[in-house]
């Protein structure tokens, strides 16, 4: 049996009890990291030596942080083999990623390469980045009747101001990528704002004042909630 575990967003407490308990009785723990002009690192890999995990068998699969996505699937179908023959030997594996199993994670690919080669998978899910961010910020993500969006990438404020026709509060991931492009626009908006940035770790900033980062370097793992309201009485 495989098992696919999701870490949570950073703070090394913020994964389950079942999650826990399958990774101490895993004989081999897959970890995600990224490759960056030659140099290797892993969010994940200090979560594990937390949990002093570094006894079982650890293998790192590292992906090129780049938008071809050669490499990432070359790494990701090679990676799914390299468990099968684990399995097939009778180790119990397991597979980690950062936030939940679900939203815009690794594992997905890795877990359809398993599923095509016939071995057997048991997922255990786990708190995604922007439940934190809302709990760190004290809000809801959803009152009422409230719709929730949450987009990946967001461009332009032309992209912000359409979804918000259909949503009362958007979640903006993966930020880094195109911030200057729309910052000063939405910095003029009237609308409440949730910054978050590694949320969890001893390096976590949040901010509800726009201005406060309009300098400052975004990293890879941060994301912006946006409220088109004030909270419902």
């Amino acid at each position: 049996m495989v098992y696919g575990v999701a870490l949570g967003p950073g703070d090394p407490e913020l994964l389950t009890i079942k999650a826990l308990r399958v990774l101490q009785e895993s004989d081999v723990i897959f970890y995600p990291g990224s490759s960056f002009q030659g140099k290797k690192k892993s969010y994940l890999f200090p979560l594990l030596s937390y949990h002093n995990l570094e006894s079982k068998e650890l293998r790192g699969f590292y992906l090129d942080m780049s938008d071809d996505r050669t490499q990432a699937k070359e790494v990701y179908y090679s990676t799914a083999r390299e468990i099968q023959e684990l399995t097939n030997s009778g180790k119990k594996v397991s597979v980690v990623c950062e936030g939940d199993l679900s939203l815009y994670a690794s594992f997905s690919y890795i877990l359809k390469h398993l599923k095509d080669l016939g071995v057997s998978v048991e997922l255990v899910p786990g708190v995604n980045s922007f439940s934190l961010g809302a709990a760190k910020h004290q809000i809801p993500l959803s009152l009422l009747n409230d719709k929730i969006g949450i987009v990946p990438r967001i461009k332009s404020m032309e992209e912000i101001t359409k979804y918000f026709h259909q949503f009362d509060t958007l979640v903006l991931m993966k930020v880094k990528t195109s911030w200057q492009h729309f910052y000063q626009e939405l910095a003029e908006q009237n609308w409440q704002f949730y910054y978050c940035e590694r949320l969890g770790t001893n390096q976590e900033f949040i901010t509800t004042d726009l201005h406060e980062i309009s300098s400052r370097e975004i990293p890879y793992f941060s994301l912006l909630i946006i409220k088109k309201n004030h909270i419902h009485d």
